[in-house]
């Protein structure tokens, strides 16, 4: 939507990549006799102001209707048809307008839909953990509710505790029961591998140097954790490629990084995509990208075209932080002066 100046080479590197892709719920303090407080070291990024704005610059929606037409601002005459498929747009004003007895959004410079045929979104709220000292324990997120067993491999009884999607928790014991790993969180309380997303520090690959920063994406797990050397301080879900659109996996370096620019892809086939406005893009791959993901939230769970998909908040947070550093423009290449973070990637 915007930034429709960029110069072609770099709309051609922009438009072949899409990953498609709550309030963090820190530990469960119920019955945890294991511990007295929350896992050391896991704080949520606090706010800089009471009431901090939204970490997106828009209002985002999903175009509802194939072949949806654009109109100029007299409402009279179409401009151009947003296409069929997978098709999202960012709002230049977020409350509708009224014109000719009908109502219209904004979604560029005298460019309107009609309102009926866009369902506005609210992006994920959920977020990831700043780790300001060394985890004591590895550490896992709820992926999908689920009734902790009070021994590993039996189901949940009656009276059992609840851990709702998207809690924190920490691991103080795993064993393995019919193939399958189980967590105990607490006294008598164990969770299944295939309902949680686990964070396990990991060893620094070989290559990295020891004040390097890197990020390890796991892609069974669909977690992801950033390191300073070998310091984990940063760690939340993500959500990366389907099986048929998986996610490369190696060590690579940030070579792109781009504030905001649309995706898109597919073209021709069901499953066309068409995404304004993407937020914090980090290319590593050739089109495989980190970046956030407004338009979903389903992390911890495969959900994307192949780029890994982050939640909004810590989409910003790991651009800030990762080299290559931006500058003013909307897109930095990596070189051998400013040159990017690494990115490891593995099963």
């Amino acid at each position: 939507m915007r930034y429709l100046g960029v110069t072609i080479w770099v709309k051609v590197l922009l438009s072949i990549g899409l990953g498609i892709g709550l309030t963090l719920g820190l530990v469960n303090q119920v019955g945890l006799a294991d511990t007295p407080d929350q896992p050391a070291g896991l704080t949520e990024p606090a706010p800089s102001e009471p009431n901090p704005p939204p970490v997106l610059p828009y209002t985002y929606a999903r175009v509802v209707t194939d072949n949806v037409l654009v109109y100029e601002t007299s409402g009279i005459t179409p401009v151009r048809s947003l296409g069929a498929g997978y098709v999202w747009v960012s709002l230049d004003h977020a409350l509708p307008i009224t014109h000719n007895e009908q109502t219209w959004y904004a979604i560029n410079p005298d460019e309107y839909v009609q309102a009926d045929q866009l369902a506005l979104f609210t992006p994920s709220t959920f977020h990831g953990v700043t780790l300001t000292t060394p985890p004591e324990r590895s550490f896992l997120w709820m992926i999908f509710d689920m009734w902790a067993s009070s021994e590993p491999g039996v189901p949940a009884g009656s009276g059992a505790p609840l851990f709702k999607r998207y809690t924190l928790l920490q691991i103080f014991e795993e064993k393995t029961v019919a193939g399958r790993v189980w967590y105990r969180v607490g006294p008598e309380q164990w969770l299944e591998q295939g309902n949680v997303g686990l964070v396990k520090p990991a060893a620094r690959p070989d290559g990295v140097g020891p004040d390097d920063k890197w990020i390890e994406i796991n892609l069974y797990e669909q977690t992801l954790a950033a390191y300073e050397g070998d310091r984990m301080v940063y760690a939340t879900l993500v959500s990366s490629g389907l099986p048929w659109w998986q996610t490369q996996q190696g060590l690579f370096r940030i070579w792109l990084k781009v504030k905001q620019a649309k995706m898109s892809g597919r073209d021709g086939y069901p499953d066309y995509y068409f995404l304004e406005d993407v937020p914090w893009t980090m290319y590593f791959y050739k089109s495989f990208a980190l970046h956030g993901a407004y338009w979903h939230d389903k992390f911890g769970l495969k959900h994307s075209h192949g780029c890994v998909n982050l939640p909004p908040h810590d989409a910003r947070w790991l651009f800030d932080w990762a080299t290559p550093a931006t500058s003013k423009y909307n897109f930095t290449l990596s070189t051998e002066e400013n040159a990017g973070a690494w990115v490891w990637v593995h099963e």
